[in-house]
């Protein structure tokens, strides 16, 4: 999808309708300023107002995505094309998603393996079975805190990086 079409089609329809950006909001129930956000490309308006946009607009949520009014014969099979790129968007951020995942569990395995293996070095050889097994547990729970802030991390990353899709 081409946001800056789209954000112009919305620009052109709402003009046509001689609404201003406020008025369309006001309509909504958005800020002016996701209007205009929308309008420069910048963001595509949240799913659960697009219907309530079209309408406004006199178009179709298909005209909506595709940024411009599609002819009746043609709807179904650019209907299909829309779908099939979301669908693919969607399996590659779960693929993104579940790689860096998956990276940071081994980060966080191999980090913990080399705390474990320092602890026994560093350890005196006559120190008593529970220390040892006490430290493996809190290094085991320190490095599980690694793993959650790698997860939170990466999920931040991600949504920045679909904003920058977007745009």
């Amino acid at each position: 999808m081409d946001n800056k079409k789209i954000g112009a089609f919305v620009a052109e329809r709402r003009k046509a309708k001689n609404l201003t950006q406020q008025d369309l909001a006001d309509k909504i129930g958005v800020t002016v300023q996701a209007v205009s956000k929308w309008e420069c490309g910048r963001c595509m308006p949240d799913i659960s107002i697009m219907q309530t946009l079209c309408k406004i607009l006199d178009i179709s949520i298909n005209d909506l995505l595709n940024g411009e009014i599609v002819p009746q014969n043609e709807k179904i099979s650019i209907a299909e094309k829309q779908l099939v790129n979301l669908l693919k968007e969607r399996e590659n951020l779960v693929k993104k998603t579940l790689l860096g995942v998956f990276t940071m569990i081994a980060i966080c395995l191999v980090a913990n393996a080399l705390i474990i293996g320092a602890i026994h070095i560093f350890m005196p050889s006559n120190a008593e079975p529970w220390r040892i097994i006490s430290l493996t547990i809190i290094v085991s729970v320190i490095a599980a805190g690694w793993s959650e802030l790698a997860l939170l991390v990466e999920r931040k990353l991600l949504c920045k990086l679909k904003k920058n899709e977007a745009s």
